[in-house]
């Protein structure tokens, strides 16, 4: 039960890049509607769902929520890039739904969340999202 919920995720994201022909395509529609659900969950379910699993107890901070979910997707770069959004959307939904604390502050989480705020207005990934993949 505890590796359930990442593993489907990897599971959904790994049948989007097998698809033939429009793989890329598909896959981004799929990040889209997972993201888009995640993002607009129930926290009651979020957070029953996260302590269910035990990626999250009292003292969990979103850092290490995502890290735990980066683990459980494994060490495939092309599969944790994929993953990379949808990773850092659950941690964003758990922390506004109280599931997780938020990460302490320190210049290096200062420097990346301003990097990421530049790039996503301009249209690029944030440096959050790609920083776990490599």
């Amino acid at each position: 039960m505890r590796r359930t919920a990442p593993i489907l995720a990897a599971g959904l994201i790994t049948a989007a890049l097998a698809a033939p022909a429009q793989a890329q395509t598909n896959v981004l529609e799929i990040a889209e509607l997972v993201n888009g659900g995640i993002a607009t969950a129930d926290c009651g379910a979020v957070t029953a769902g996260l302590k269910a699993t035990g990626l999250v107890g009292a003292e969990t901070t979103r850092g290490e929520l995502v890290t735990s979910l980066n683990k459980a997707v494994g060490d495939d770069s092309t599969l944790r890039l994929v993953a990379a959004l949808t990773i850092n959307t659950i941690g964003d939904r758990a922390l506004e739904c109280g599931a997780v604390k938020p990460d302490p502050v320190t210049p290096l989480n200062q420097a990346v969340a301003f990097a990421s705020q530049l790039s996503s207005q301009v249209g690029l990934p944030e440096l959050r999202n790609l920083l776990p993949a490599l």
